[in-house]
This record gives C-alpha cells, sequence and structure tokens, in this order.
C-alpha cells in the first residue's frame, strides 16, 4: 500500500498507469476556469443588505482587470443572478466580474442607483486584494437603466455632491467605462419612436426621480442627464458604447446624443451600432462584441 504524499498539486507526478484503446488528449487550456461567490453584502442602506455576485477566474493575477457589472431593471429592484450566463462569457475571456445589485427605484429615487455603485465600486477596490486583485485596474460595464447607472457613477467621480464618507479612504474612480443601450437623457426619450411612453409618473423615468412627470420637472431630471457631466475642461475615463439600431425601449439616439457629446468635448470613446438588434439582444454578447470589450479593456 503507497502512503499519500503532501506535496502541490503542481509537483504532483504523472501516472504511468495505461488501458489499451484509452486515448490521450494534450489540452491547449484557452478558456478561463472561474469561481463563483455569491451574495457578498457590500453595503447596507437603512437594513437593506445590497450584494455584489463575484466571479473570479482561478489564474487570476494582480493585472487581472476587474469589470463592476450593472444590470438593468428600468431602475428598479434587479435579478442580479439571471445576468450570469451572459456575463460568464466575458468572465471566461479571464476578467473577473462583480455585479451590482443596487436600490430599486421603488425604495429609493435617482441618485441612490449610483450611489450605491459607487460604494460597490469602493468596496471591491478596498477588498481587492483579498480577491487577489489590483485596486487600481477597475473598470464599470451596465446594460440598459444599469448602463446610465454605469455612466453616472463613472463620470460624477470626485464630484462631491455625488460622493459619500462609505469607504472614503478609496477612491471611486475607475479606468474606463462600457455602456450598453443605457438612456442618456430621460427627458428626450419621447422624442423617437418607442415601445413605451418614457413621461408618465408611473414610468421607469418617471419613477426613478421619484414618480413624477419627467417633462414637468426639470429640476429632478437635470442632475439624471449624463451629458451635463462632460465638458472639455474636465478629464473622464474613456468610453465604449453598444446600442442597437432596432432597440424599442431605449431609443438608439440616445446612446448618439451622448457620443456626440463626448465628440465634441475631445474625449475618448467608441460608439458602435449593431445593425438589426434590438433591446438586449443575443448580439451583445457575441464573439465580435466580446472582442471589442476585451479589446477596449486592455488597451485602457
Amino acid at each position: 500500500m503507497i502512503q499519500p504524499i503532501n506535496i502541490s498539486r503542481e509537483q504532483f507526478p504523472k501516472s504511468n498507469v495505461k488501458s489499451d484503446g484509452m486515448i490521450t488528449l494534450n489540452i491547449c487550456c484557452d478558456n478561463s476556469s472561474m469561481e463563483y461567490i455569491p451574495d457578498i453584502e457590500y453595503i447596507n442602506r437603512d437594513g437593506i443588505s445590497l450584494y455584489i455576485q463575484l466571479i473570479l477566474p482561478y489564474d487570476r493575477t494582480e493585472n487581472t482587470p476587474l469589470v463592476i457589472y450593472v444590470p438593468g431593471s428600468a431602475f428598479r429592484w434587479q435579478n442580479v443572478k439571471r445576468v450570469i450566463p451572459s456575463i460568464s462569457l466575458l468572465a471566461n475571456r479571464g476578467f473577473a466580474i462583480a455585479m451590482v445589485q443596487y436600490r430599486g427605484s421603488e425604495v429609493s429615487p435617482f441618485p441612490a442607483q449610483m450611489l450605491d455603485t459607487k460604494a460597490a465600486v469602493r468596496f471591491m477596490k478596498n477588498n481587492a486584494h483579498k480577491y487577489g486583485l489590483n485596486p487600481d485596474n477597475v473598470y464599470l460595464m451596465g446594460d440598459s437603466s444599469g448602463g446610465h447607472t454605469a455612466l453616472m457613477a463613472g463620470l460624477t467621480a470626485g464630484i462631491e455632491k455625488f460622493e459619500e464618507e462609505i469607504y472614503s479612504e478609496v477612491s471611486s474612480s475607475v479606468k474606463g467605462i462600457i455602456d450598453l443601450y443605457g438612456p442618456t437623457d430621460i427627458t428626450k426619450m419621447n422624442d423617437e419612436l418607442s415601445s413605451l411612453s418614457h413621461i408618465e409618473p408611473d414610468s421607469p423615468e418617471g419613477c426613478l426621480i421619484g414618480g413624477f412627470n419627467v417633462l414637468e420637472h426639470p429640476e429632478l431630471t437635470g442632475p439624471t442627464v449624463v451629458m451635463n457631466y462632460i465638458d472639455s475642461a474636465r478629464e473622464i475615463p474613456p468610453i465604449l458604447i453598444f446600442h442597437g439600431t432596432n432597440d424599442e425601449l431605449v431609443p438608439f439616439g440616445q446612446s448618439c446624443m451622448l457620443y456626440d457629446k463626448l465628440v465634441k468635448c475631445n474625449k475618448k470613446a467608441t460608439f458602435y451600432a449593431i445593425d438589426n438588434a434590438h433591446h438586449g439582444g443575443r448580439e451583445f454578447w457575441s464573439n465580435q462584441v466580446l472582442d471589442i470589450m476585451e479589446e477596449f479593456i486592455k488597451k485602457v
């Protein structure tokens, strides 16, 4: 009987046992083996616990980029775990992904969603070394309402009225932002064809500002307009934008307005119009789009 040996898995010797007819494969590991850590509480707001769902590559290093991902939900409570299969396609390329749950507009209107996301950024930076990550290699990404939230969180870093004392020892700034078909000016969403109205108090946008008519309250809508935080003098991270030309929920022109303002202010931005794609379509998780995301993150 052979006794067990106490050595590392990397040092464990190759077996010489064989079977007739067995087929030996020499595998090239061309994707990432991943670890999923569920339900990490990053903050408690008035008795409400908010969680991060974390996906980590097993072979991560301190150079592994961390993407803070905000799933869309029409600004309401998110079902964060439903996006794990899709976002894992990006994680599979060697990125760490932290999916953020924010307070829905049913509980707290704007800027709660943005503040929660910034708290999550700070939490992950503060705990980066615990997970074998670099706190200076962090990006923001979001789709639909999560795209708006990711943009707002990334563009308002350092603006005092949108900063909190929670985890104040670390900055909420990020190296880049990926926006998937996010709203950028809720007062202009009904200027284009859409499958629903974005004006009424009970619309997603009306709920975002506390249950008011969007066009009747510029004092509430103004702070939610992404372009209001972009000017030539202020430095912002590079931005990558994707939007489907046939988006039935968030009009395509929302991303055009964002990109035009970024170009006008000489900011680093790239905009991909995905022809014939609808809101949240499979196209956004295609290898072609994932290749562009990967290149953007690595280049930044």
